[in-house]
């Protein structure tokens, strides 16, 4: 059904919207990076800065791969920021041997030169392989571990975790504790419940979690949640700008997703489009954008260089 009604919604975002204007650097071109790093790892603070500063942080989906450059890679993580100041979203898996390492699939086949599952083998065994890109071209990187990532980042990047396969948010809490990185962290739940667990484990943690009614805040509060520590997961289909604005008031940022490699998502059909402006219509009201196509939404929003006045000096 979104398939189809894909480029009805289009329409009507493109004859609704007004125009939204832009400074030069950010409508012909990536803006100048910096750091995307909180202030004093004020995660709330942070992302309260770019909600009142009308500032938007794009999400590198699997760390923002590019030919050469395959997912959830260091070296990836490393071109991507050195580019567009991005946060990078990575998938954490469990080996036989308990060492947390980033991997979206279940198994090897498409993203190494190895075969077999993740969870089957041991981080020795993992580190054996080297990393294929998404146009299946040998790399010589290799898998990395979520504490060797979490090292990394400090003083580079702002991180999404997304838990697969076995892996527990206590098993992404505790390795997160482990580096003191809450302040560089976001946590990926996919209910409330899951909001609250981890809420639980790190009062200290920002969470994104899907909110799809203000009733949803509610039963977050009851629960016990910081809802200065929730961001709202707005999926990747139907931009809801007045829901983004209800959120807003009551002080809760939100994040869209316009990726997906299937051909309805709103990356593809964008790409096949040939004009990266529309990202600034289904994007109004968001702090945060979840894409598969990095550098492109980076160019086109105004709001990435006006993310500058809310990181770290």
């Amino acid at each position: 059904m979104f398939k189809n009604s894909f480029f009805l919604v289009c329409a009507g975002l493109l004859s609704s919207c007004a125009s939204t204007s832009a400074p030069l650097q950010a409508m012909t071109g990536t803006p100048a990076n910096f750091p995307l790093v909180s202030a004093a790892g004020d995660m709330p603070g942070f992302f309260d800065c770019l909600r009142e500063n009308d500032a938007v942080i794009i999400s590198g989906h699997r760390g923002g791969p590019v030919p050469g450059y395959p997912e959830n890679a260091l070296e990836t993580f490393a071109h991507t920021v050195s580019e567009v100041p991005a946060l990078l979203e990575v998938d954490v898996q469990k080996s036989a041997d308990g060492v947390l390492v980033l991997m979206h699939d279940d198994t090897l086949a498409r993203t190494t030169d190895g075969e077999g599952e993740v969870r089957s083998l041991t981080y020795e065994q993992l580190r054996e392989f080297f990393l294929v890109d998404n146009d299946g071209t040998l790399t010589q990187f290799r898998i990395p571990t979520l504490m060797e990532t979490l090292g990394w980042s400090e003083g580079r990047a702002m991180l999404a975790l997304d838990r697969k396969a076995e892996t527990t948010y206590e098993d992404l809490v505790d390795a997160v504790r482990t580096q003191d990185a809450f302040g560089r962290v976001v946590f990926a739940t996919y209910s409330l419940e899951d909001a609250a667990l981890v809420y639980r484990l790190a009062p200290d943690a920002m969470i994104v979690t899907p909110i799809e009614t203000l009733a949803d805040l509610d039963a977050l509060r009851i629960s016990g949640v910081d809802l200065s520590r929730i961001l709202s997961w707005g999926g990747t289909e139907v931009p809801n700008p007045d829901f983004y604005a209800a959120l807003a008031e009551e002080g809760v940022e939100s994040a869209f997703a316009p990726l997906g490699w299937w051909t309805g998502s709103w990356d593809s059909r964008i790409r096949m489009l040939g004009d990266d402006t529309l990202y600034r219509r289904i994007t109004q009201g968001v702090q945060l954008v979840a894409t598969d196509r990095v550098r492109e939404v980076a160019a086109v929003l105004p709001g990435v260089a006006r993310a500058k006045a809310c990181v770290k000096p």
